[in-house]
């Protein structure tokens, strides 16, 4: 099973000034979404497992300021992985995990046939 892994970042919440700084990050809203290239639900839809969040940004003492027009998504995603305290292998063996579910569930929901 190979899946694909994509980030996405639909909003960044900013201040206008903070600490002598313009357009000063405060907030990262994220998604990082995996799709199945292999199995299919019922529906023939590809696979899916999706982690979504909001990370606050505080101005670390030290590190230089990084302006709102500089912010990359490499630099977002390296805040996001900072704060969940995990590395990109372990978002997307999470996510794997998800998706395994899915394919071969082990809980299985229901009710009796004779109900």
């Amino acid at each position: 099973m190979a899946n694909s892994y994509t980030w996405t970042y639909p909003t960044l919440e900013r201040v206008a000034s903070e600490g002598g700084n313009s357009d000063v990050i405060k907030t990262i809203h994220w998604i990082v979404e995996a799709v199945s290239d292999s199995d299919k639900d019922s529906e023939g839809n590809w696979l899916r497992a999706k982690r979504y969040g909001a990370t606050g940004v505080a101005q670390e003492s030290g590190v230089s300021f990084t302006a709102f027009n500089s912010i990359t998504k490499d630099w977002c995603k390296a805040k996001v992985l900072a704060d969940l305290g995990e590395t990109e292998d372990q978002v997307k063996t999470k996510l794997d995990a998800v998706i395994t579910e899915q394919k071969t569930p082990t809980i299985l929901t229901g009710t009796p046939s004779g109900w």
